[in-house]
């Protein structure tokens, strides 16, 4: 079976945990004895490498707005080409409308990971758009939106990485589509530094991600304030709120046991889950999935979470899961999770490895290929 990723950007490219799930999955794929051969299609520069054994084409960059244009351009350079593929997996979301009308016209079989809404009104998925997003989605995207959802319509199964994501496709026009959910997997050589024992006289809690209003920190900001003094929060990762949550917290009375460490290069996050003890995920939107909390659960940690989208069904214990928005829920579910960090560590370290492990997850993707392939026999 050969197999087609099509994807916007590709690492060493690297923007954010899409572009490492897709290296994960083009390398465990390729690793697979019933895979022949896997090829990655990105738009993030003009040169074919290997990277990490697989065979990457990068067919020039196309911008990300509007739509139409990403799409129109992605497909016209993907259509002049050769394609030695038994089947398309588009990946990252911004050229699905792409791969299906490619896939219609050569009567290739396709799947789709969705793992964001872009072609969703923000507003619906309780995220406040920039101005420059209302704007487009009011003008443009009310425009270019039913001509590129039919376009996606023609892929053959979509693989959303939580029952979540497909609750909200299921609701914004895609309810009678062929959805198997299909998680992010860990990455087996993501390794943690040794941890130092635990210290019952400070708790260390840890958000990693991008700073933005529907990632919900303001209200772990909030939260900081309500805990005994021994617990302090460093907050791994830069954004348009960053400097709102350093005013946030600057205006509160927990200022010094906050630290905003900015963005830092993929590469040191490791060190930052070894410096913790609890780590804290507060979204207040139905995220996809959430590639910081299977890092966490796989370096040991206790993870408290919303529960809304795909973390709250990451997360195995009921009792790490707290309304969003709430800074006392939060509290209450930090301060159980630090008294009990031993034994929820060890259980996450389990669970990834059982569940989120390439061994578990790459089979699911083997049967939805193989099923898929079915039909075009």
């Amino acid at each position: 079976m050969n197999v087609a990723l099509v994807t916007p950007r590709y690492p060493p490219t690297h923007a954010g945990g899409g572009e490492i799930s897709a290296r994960l999955l083009a390398e465990q794929l390729s690793a697979r004895n019933w895979i022949d051969d896997v090829t990655v299609y990105a738009f993030d520069g003009d040169t074919t490498e290997t990277v990490g054994g697989v065979t990457v084409h990068r067919l020039g960059a196309v911008p990300q707005y509007p739509y139409t244009l990403p799409n129109e351009l992605a497909y016209r350079r993907l259509r002049s080409r050769e394609l030695d593929a038994d089947l398309l997996h588009a990946y990252n979301m911004h050229l699905h409308p792409t791969v299906g009308r490619l896939a219609a016209e050569r009567g290739l079989p396709s799947v789709a990971t969705l793992n964001a809404y872009p072609l969703i009104d923000w507003a619906d998925i309780e995220v406040t758009p920039s101005l420059q997003r209302r704007l487009y989605e009011h003008t443009v995207l009310r425009v270019e939106r039913p001509r590129l959802k039919r376009q996606m319509r023609n892929v053959d199964v979509f693989l959303p990485l939580s029952g979540a994501v497909e609750r909200v496709y299921r609701e914004h026009g895609f309810a009678d589509a062929d959805f198997e959910v299909v998680p992010n997997m860990i990455d087996p050589t993501f390794d943690v530094p040794a941890r130092e024992p635990a210290d019952a006289d400070r708790i260390r809690l840890l958000y990693v991600g991008y700073l933005r209003d529907s990632k919900g920190v303001r209200f772990l900001v909030d939260a900081i304030e309500r805990l005994p003094s021994q617990y302090t929060l460093t907050v791994v990762g830069g954004g348009p709120e960053q400097q709102n949550l350093i005013e946030r917290a600057s205006d509160g009375g927990a200022a010094e046991r906050i630290t905003f460490t900015g963005q830092v290069p993929y590469e040191e996050v490791a060190q930052a889950y070894a410096d913790a003890d609890v780590f804290v995920h507060p979204g207040v939107w139905p995220e996809p999935f959430g590639r910081t909390i299977l890092e966490a659960m796989q370096a040991g940690l206790p993870v408290v979470a919303t529960a809304v989208g795909g973390p709250a069904e990451t997360v195995p214990q009921s009792k790490l899961l707290c309304d969003p928005g709430d800074p006392d829920a939060l509290r209450e579910s930090i301060e159980y999770a630090a008294a009990n960090r031993e034994r929820i560590g060890s259980e996450n370290e389990r669970t990834v490895r059982q569940e989120y492990h390439p061994d578990a997850v790459v089979p699911r993707f083997r049967r939805v290929y193989e099923r898929v392939l079915d039909r075009y026999e």
